[in-house]
């Protein structure tokens, strides 16, 4: 089975927009206006850690909520780093995610056994496993 996922980007003079199609995201807008040219740099490294960490932690919650482990809150960190390749190229070397569950002590067994089934989510999973990009630019 598979499933297409379309987003589109708009740029106009100074503002960036991406349409996402989710009723839940919306569109993200990154106005520029008044950023200097080096200023504009690691939006995208901050969205694409800010994907992985949204989707592991909703992996975690769905494996909690599955087991019946009541939890008061999920708090989570992605730490993403970013080194030259061997071309010069600037890449996102390592991404690290670490998830707090506030919950009570009798339910750290069931966290536990989630940690060791949640090792992964589609977007981390789908990194790890380097997904096969196609790039096309032409005249619009």
């Amino acid at each position: 089975m598979s499933q297409e996922i379309e987003v589109s980007f708009v740029q106009k003079g100074d503002v960036y927009t991406i349409h996402t199609g989710s009723p839940v995201l919306g569109d993200i807008v990154m106005d520029y206006s008044g950023y200097a040219e080096d200023a504009r740099g690691g939006n995208s490294s901050i969205l694409l850690i800010s994907a992985a960490l949204s989707c592991f932690c909703g992996s975690v919650r769905a494996a909690l909520v599955a087991r019946n482990v009541p939890f008061r809150s999920l708090k989570a960190v992605g730490k993403g780093i970013k080194e030259m390749n061997a071309q010069g190229s600037m890449r996102l070397a390592s991404l690290s995610i670490d998830v707090a569950v506030d919950l009570d002590d009798e339910w750290l067994p069931q966290l536990d056994h989630c940690a060791k089934i949640v090792k992964q989510c589609l977007i981390t999973a789908s990194l790890l496993d380097g997904i096969k990009v196609n790039h096309a630019v032409h005249r619009a």
